[in-house]
């Protein structure tokens, strides 16, 4: 494996040089390639890669949330620079339910309770090095709090539970900046001492200003700092003895959990310090630019192997730089991709997702063993029992019915709505996650792809409903086996960052072209006229009055429930068969699966196809509903949201996606709290982040998984034990 490792990286190392010789020739590419603003975001990705493999090597968790940690502490100084503030995150205050529910019962009421503090405020105006030694500071605490809070309780965990609490910290993160600072950018005000300089001459042509210059340098001095400190020094050697295996490193007398917080503060400090810089000279910051540069990162640092640090640092530089030549190329050269006239967006976003698909297929197994002291399980997937099959999913779908069509309100006739398509999504996720421990963060991209397909097939070729629900799910399904093709050398985390980056490629290039997304207008989908949202409903069924002539259509509702019911049945026999044995097998241990004579690959695959097929099926529901199609509902971040609430469900049951689907935003219970308790729905991903870290640390197997526990506890009888491989496929399982 190390000499594939080795070869791989000079193979790399053989292709930049020739893209530098093809750069640096040409005097066009050349400019836009070796330019100031190039090498800051070079430097920035560096930053937040070096983080990843410094929380890697610490503790063992690949830290998605590391490009929104560079984006909270660049809120952070913006803040103290312009108001002398020092913002604290917008918990959800726990007596706003009891004013919620005064102020609904008596709306003229003036009640009010303490609410918690927002602000720490140290005067107006602060300057650059008190702001900059608080924000880092606040860094140092932050990396602390992130060590004892979150990742040491899991330290034993499965990666699954630490992908989804670093998912859930990113989530969180960015939905505190959402809160506080809306979508608009924050001016960062500039170095005092970096601004009034004339800008550097360098070699090849190149200008850059100070402040990227030195930014630049700065990475490349914390990339050569740190190779010293973790080849030469006791604490760098001690790190990567516990990494390569933490039972030895205890026996030499380290603690693998103060490395662990050591490793963890280093990394908050440099992504922070950073990102301050970073936005200094982009003089602003805001929720989205800095958490997308977390794919490149991600990338570098498997180009590093998760242990190198100059090859982290140098990849990063590369992939930090090729936009400027991706727009040039797009804009000039006449065999770039085009649609109607206009170049295909996203071209930059395809090149890290490309990367992450090589490194991981020439290498196999990119991410280095490391040697736990125990290792953890994952969530138990009960067998669905037979009372739920043929009373509870027949009870539960008459009372959808009765409340869509009889008794609720038109608010929450939608948030119905939203949470049978959000039951879909997780169901997918469930398939997939649950059931083989595939962690696949794409799951969006894939109920895209169809939704728009259908926009194309009902608007523009008037193909018949329900036909084009079909091929949109099949063609998602294709799609899906497509992106499976890597897990068959790959698994868990590498999986994840796999799926991320196609996320992040499918939203960049396909769902922002205009000829796919329809532009400013959306895509048009035609829908039955039974189903239109627009139209309002009031119908009459065996004598009693169903809809109240208010949109939205309450049909709308039961077709979705439907869908819902289908499926659901089909996902609870899959877990009962063969099939769902085998599944879990393959979760449990591939070895030990294909030991026992099951197909392992065979399985990856099929999961990843029904997986896909039921996203599929949700992006068919959302187009319906709505009656068109826009590209922000299959955002990578939507993904991630789905995956929290799938997790905060339960991700290995049925009854755990009907529990995920009524969490997500817009859906019943949120639209409850917002509407009866008066919590506002700004709240629900900071609710969804906070929520999925703690489900990861304390009950891993969700709200389902806690009702069952208390039934069982009830009844008198124990809870299940984890899956473990049998001696053949037909015994596998429960």
């Amino acid at each position: 494996m190390n000499s594939i490792a080795k070869y791989l990286r000079w193979l790399v190392a053989i292709g930049a040089a020739v893209l530098l010789v093809v750069l640096v020739v040409n005097a066009n590419t050349r400019k836009n390639f070796l330019s100031g603003s190039n090498f800051t975001t070079g430097a920035l990705i560096a930053a937040i890669a070096l983080g990843v493999v410094l929380t890697y090597r610490g503790s063992g968790v690949v830290n998605f949330a590391n490009s929104a940690i560079a984006m909270y502490v660049a809120y952070v100084y913006a803040i103290l620079r312009n108001k002398g503030d020092l913002f604290l995150p917008p918990l959800p205050n726990p007596l706003a339910p009891i004013e919620g529910i005064v102020h609904k019962l008596d709306k003229k009421s003036t009640f009010r309770l303490p609410h918690w503090p927002t602000t720490i405020s140290f005067g107006p105006n602060m300057q650059f090095w008190p702001a900059l030694l608080i924000a880092l500071a606040f860094a140092v605490l932050f990396g602390l709090i992130l060590h004892f809070l979150i990742f040491r309780p899991l330290r034993n965990a499965p990666p699954l539970a630490k992908v989804v609490a670093s998912i859930g910290l990113f989530i969180y993160l960015q939905a505190v900046a959402l809160r506080r600072f809306g979508i608009q950018p924050v001016t960062v005000k500039p170095v005092p001492f970096l601004t009034s300089k004339k800008p550097y001459k360098l070699p090849l042509n190149i200008t850059m200003n100070h402040d990227e210059f030195w930014i630049t340098i700065l990475v490349i001095v914390f990339a050569l700092t740190l190779w010293l400190i973790y080849s030469k020094t006791r604490f760098g050697l001690a790190t990567r003895a516990s990494s390569e295996n933490e039972k030895g490193a205890v026996l030499l007398g380290f603690s693998p959990e103060l490395l662990a917080g050591a490793n963890w503060v280093i990394s908050t400090l440099i992504t922070g310090l950073l990102g301050v810089f970073a936005c200094t000279v982009t003089k602003s910051v805001n929720p989205g630019t800095l958490p997308s540069l977390i794919v490149p990162a991600l990338a570098a640092a498997l180009v590093g192997s998760f242990t190198s640090f100059g090859w982290t640092t140098f990849a990063a530089f590369l992939l930090g730089m090729q936009p400027g030549v991706v727009a040039y190329v797009a804009r000039t050269a006449s065999w770039y991709p085009h649609s109607q006239k206009n170049a295909f967006p996203g071209g930059d976003k395809l090149i890290p997702f490309v990367v992450i698909v090589l490194v991981l297929f020439l290498r196999g197994k990119s991410l280095p063993t490391r040697g736990a002291i125990s290792s953890g399980r994952l969530p138990f997937s009960p067998t669905p029992p037979k009372w739920a099959l043929r009373f509870g999913g027949p009870g539960l779908a008459i009372a959808g019915a009765i409340c869509g069509l009889f008794l609720f309100t038109p608010s929450f006739r939608f948030a119905l709505s939203s949470t049978l398509i959000g039951i879909i999504i997780c169901m997918s996720i469930v398939v997939l996650t649950g059931f083989v421990g595939q962690i696949s963060l794409a799951q969006m991209a894939f109920a895209g792809i169809s939704a728009f397909l259908i926009s194309h097939l009902t608007s523009e070729h008037n193909v018949p409903f329900p036909i084009p629900i079909l091929i949109g799910a099949l063609v998602a399904t294709v799609v899906g086996v497509a992106v499976a093709l890597p897990a068959l050398r790959v698994r868990g985390v590498n999986l994840a960052i796999v799926t991320l980056g196609f996320a992040v490629a499918v939203d960049a290039a396909i769902f922002a072209n205009d000829s796919v997304n329809g532009g400013l207008n959306q895509a048009p989908v035609k829908t039955p006229n039974a189903l239109v949202e627009a139209r309002s409903v009031n119908l009459k069924i065996l004598g009693i009055h169903a809809g109240d002539g208010k949109i939205p259509n309450p049909m709308t509702g039961i077709f979705l429930l439907l869908l819902v019911v289908i499926l659901a049945y089909v996902v609870s026999n899959m877990r009962r068969s063969a099939t769902g044995r085998r599944m879990l097998a393959t979760r449990s241990n591939e070895r030990a699966a294909a030991a026992a004579g099951v197909n392992v690959q065979g399985t990856k695959i099929l999961a990843f196809a029904v997986s896909a097929f039921i996203a599929g099926v949700g992006g068919a529901a959302i187009a319906y509903r709505a009656g068109g199609v826009s590209n922000d509902k299959f955002t990578y971040i939507t993904s991630l949201t789905f995956l929290a609430f799938a997790y905060l469900g339960g991700i290995s049951s049925v009854s755990g996606a009907i529990a995920g689907g009524f969490l997500v935003g817009g859906g019943l219970i949120f639209t409850f709290l917002q509407d009866i308790v008066g919590i506002s729905s700004e709240f629900t991903l900071i609710l969804g982040g906070l929520g999925l870290i703690i489900t990861a640390i304390r009950n891993p197997e969700g709200i389902s998984g806690a009702f069952r526990d208390a039934g069982l506890l009830l009844t008198g009888r124990r809870a299940g034990e984890p899956q473990v491989a049998a001696k053949t496929p037909v015994k596998v399982g429960h």
